[in-house]
């Protein structure tokens, strides 16, 4: 890894127009090209034996989650800075995906999610201690973050898909993402935990899913409703990555009678139809009360 590093500052020293520059770029993603078929085609073959109809007892507890809450509505809460406490509270009769620093609010109120999910290495690392010491509903990880941190095994793991990323994102700067139908043989990476939780929440039934918090914006001073010490490393691409994510779950979730809807407060995601959500609340159907 260090030869890769030491070309990437060499090329950075050349010309766009000199032949060597040409010939470190061709280097670089050929590189990243070979890695990038390797670890798709390695992330492929772990699912064959689900594919195949095969049980797979890591991902066992997601499985009997298939169709638990067919016909109902949610609520996925981001942590975007437009989240306040006064809306989580509002949601107690609704069917709730927390995720991140979500966990850090348990002191300041009683509301508390029905579901959590986590993916991010680095979140995870600094908030680790608040998650597993308070209560956050059924917890949601891919199965990679409990091989690292050997998480509780009560948690509902979930196979992460991710490499197909790598050669695109890293040198082409072109965003794209792929959604899964069937979270049992994958969930795709689409850039946020959010965009897992749509993957999840479908597969759940859920038939209309609404996003609060999700401003979809890294550039101000503040990025998160509760900041817990991780910044978004790529805050200037963050909005572009994430619109395209959002773009193909809406035509994904359409085509399986599913509508996404937007009741944040401001931010930038126009991807889906905003509602607010005094609006949506005032209407109990479809949530817990009619359990």
């Amino acid at each position: 890894m260090k030869l890769i590093s030491n070309l990437k500052k060499w090329r950075k020293s050349l010309s766009p127009k000199n032949p060597f520059y040409r010939f470190t770029v061709f280097l670089l993603e050929s590189y990243f090209y070979v890695k990038h078929k390797i670890n798709a085609l390695r992330e492929w073959l772990r699912t064959v034996p689900r594919r195949l109809g095969f049980r797979d007892s890591k991902f066992e507890k997601l499985r009997g989650l298939k169709d638990a809450y067919r016909g109902k509505r949610c609520f996925i809460a981001c942590t975007g800075p437009s989240l306040t406490i006064e809306d989580l509270e509002s949601l107690k009769d609704e069917y709730v995906f927390g995720m991140n620093s979500i966990c850090m609010i348990h002191d300041k109120t009683e509301w508390k999610p029905d579901f959590f999910a986590i993916q991010d290495i680095n979140v995870y690392k600094r908030i680790e201690e608040t998650i597993l010491s308070t209560d956050n509903g059924l917890c949601m990880a891919p199965y990679g973050l409990k091989k690292m941190f050997k998480t509780p095994d009560d948690w509902v793991y979930f196979p992460m898909c991710g490499s197909y990323h790598l050669f695109e994102l890293q040198y082409r700067n072109k965003f794209f993402s792929r959604f899964s139908k069937n979270p049992y043989i994958t969930v795709y990476d689409g850039y946020s935990v959010t965009y897992s939780i749509m993957q999840l929440a479908i597969y759940m039934g859920f038939v209309e899913i609404y996003l609060i918090g999700c401003d979809c914006n890294y550039m101000g001073k503040q990025q998160h409703f509760i900041e817990h010490g991780h910044m978004e490393m790529h805050a200037d691409t963050a909005t572009q990555r994430m619109t395209v994510s959002y773009e193909k779950a809406k035509d994904e979730a359409e085509k399986l009678g599913v509508t996404i809807y937007n009741a944040t407060r401001g931010g930038l995601l126009e991807v889906y139809p905003r509602k607010s959500i005094e609006d949506v609340l005032s209407k109990h159907e479809k949530n817990k009360l009619y359990d």
